[in-house]
């Protein structure tokens, strides 16, 4: 499974974001990554500079073999916890989708 960030502009001072995401992504989808193609992460701050609670997004769209993708989003404070929102609403997202 491919793991593809998008960091937009405004997101700054979470360098490591991309290997977070990955170990996030593989706790929370333990079992089901190789049913997954790719997941596309997009990470941005709704406010930007004018600072606010909870205005760190993530959205995640993960690409399973043979479907349609399956796609989440999760606001939070920071970016740590919009990432691991996300991949939870995303694992449960997939336990229903791959059941069909």
């Amino acid at each position: 499974m491919q793991v593809i960030l998008h960091n937009h502009d405004a997101v700054h001072g979470f360098e490591s974001a991309q290997e977070f995401a990955e170990d996030v992504l593989g706790r929370a989808l333990k079992g089901k990554s190789d049913k997954l193609t790719r997941v596309e992460i997009w990470i941005s701050d709704e406010n930007s500079h004018k600072g606010g609670a909870d205005d760190k997004r993530c959205s995640m769209e993960a690409h399973p073999k043979g479907r349609k993708p399956v796609g989440v989003k999760n606001f939070a404070a920071d970016i740590p916890a919009a990432i691991r929102g996300a991949a939870t609403k995303l694992s449960h997202a997939l336990e229903h989708e791959l059941r069909k």
